[in-house]
């Protein structure tokens, strides 16, 4: 039985080689529409490669920030009541648990800060200075040390507007209880002159730390925390809601929640990350697919005498798509890879001159396997997609009607 040429399943007669020869050629023909093309896939790359860097690098500062050197993976408060009483058990039987790293407690009371006349009302925090990591970033100066009870740190724009430096004394006022404590006869406020230790930065520029055992023992509960921080072995979202999750079951009383789930700030600036990687990327592809396409279809109506000519001498439809598939991809190939290059310099320069640098809060890009490939791999499929209506058109052009009108 006779095979219909117009048959696209069996492969072309034509080898391989010849099929990339004739691409080649092809391309070589017009400088100007090479050019272009390239331009328009290398474009497509070099703005996604920087960009997914840069957002990649954002989200790995936000989560040092808020999470590694912040509030910890999972957050651990009592469902009822400011905090709890005595932690002890608590952060053995937490530490215990599988995933997890260390359990740090934090005593948050109501306060103020003044010196000089300037006087500033806050948050009062106790941090445990023996814990192995704290919730701040310290920029200058000394850390808390166990068992000082006349150091304080303070946030770096808090310091600044009370005029304060390392080794001033500050006076604090501390509501130690909600009404007054008869034995005491304190009327539930402490007040201390603290000297400033060191300085934290970014999440904590407003904030104030104390030793917490000092702070927990001024309560008159030595052991009394108002959350909390749990580290986790792993950054993944799932292993703190995993962990989460273990500490309700086993402390029915209190509420444990994942960073993520925690921080309404965290999780607006983490899916604000993702939104803008998908509406960039896509703008990207976009804008390669629509030149792309163009040039290629005009290039292929500019050639339809050629493809008759081939036609004519025994080119069948395959082989003539396989030609001009075989361009495109040549084309996606090439614009690609110029395309790494020139996003490997955008990043190179926004290490040196980073895009945002505040407060300590320093967005550098982070480059790594998957920014690189993945969208060289997507601008190339594109661009391949792209040249596959010109090819397919190509493939169908009636050689007869085109050599009718040769004069």
């Amino acid at each position: 039985m006779k095979r219909s040429t117009g048959d696209v399943s069996r492969a072309p007669r034509a080898p391989l080689e010849l099929i990339v020869f004739l691409a080649w050629k092809a391309l070589g023909e017009n400088p100007v529409s090479l050019m272009l093309l390239l331009l328009a896939v290398a474009a497509g790359v070099a703005f996604q490669v920087p960009n997914r860097a840069n957002l990649a690098g954002y989200r790995a500062e936000l989560m040092q920030q808020e999470v590694s050197s912040g509030m910890g993976h999972v957050r651990v408060r009592p469902r009822h009541g400011e905090r709890f009483t005595d932690v002890t058990d608590m952060m053995a039987r937490i530490r215990a648990l599988p995933g997890v790293d260390s359990v740090e407690p934090i005593l948050s009371l109501p306060g103020a800060i003044n010196r000089g006349g300037r006087f500033v009302v806050l948050g009062v925090t106790g941090v445990d200075p023996a814990a192995a990591k704290r919730p701040y970033e310290r920029t200058a100066g000394a850390d808390l040390r166990p068992g000082d009870n006349r150091g304080i740190l303070l946030g770096e724009r808090l310091a600044r507007r009370l005029g304060a430096g390392i080794g001033d004394d500050v006076d604090v006022q501390v509501l130690l209880a909600n009404r007054p404590r008869l034995l005491l006869d304190d009327q539930g406020l402490g007040t201390y002159t603290l000297t400033v230790r060191g300085l934290v930065g970014f999440a904590a520029t407003d904030s104030a730390f104390v030793d917490w055992s000092f702070l927990a023992a001024e309560t008159g509960d030595d052991h009394a925390a108002s959350v909390l921080l749990v580290r986790a072995r792993s950054s993944e979202l799932a292993a703190s809601r995993q962990i989460a999750g273990a500490i309700e079951r086993a402390f029915p009383g209190a509420s444990a929640q994942s960073w993520l789930d925690d921080s309404r700030y965290l999780r607006s600036a983490v899916r604000a990350i993702e939104a803008v990687e998908s509406i960039a990327g896509g703008m990207s592809l976009i804008g390669v697919s629509i030149p792309v396409l163009a040039l290629l279809y005009i290039d292929a109506l500019h050639r339809r005498r050629q493809v008759s000519l081939l036609s004519a001498i025994g080119y069948r439809g395959p082989e003539i798509f396989w030609i001009f598939f075989t361009k495109a991809l040549l084309v996606g190939v090439a614009g690609v890879l110029l395309g790494a290059a020139l996003g490997g310099g955008i990043v190179r320069y926004f290490v040196a001159h980073p895009i945002y640098d505040y407060e300590r809060f320093v967005i550098r890009p982070a480059l790594d396997a998957r920014n690189l490939i993945s969208p060289m791999v997507m601008v190339l499929v594109v661009t391949v997609l792209a040249g596959s209506l010109p090819a397919w058109q190509a493939a169908r052009v009636d050689p007869s009607d085109t050599l009718r009108r040769i004069e």
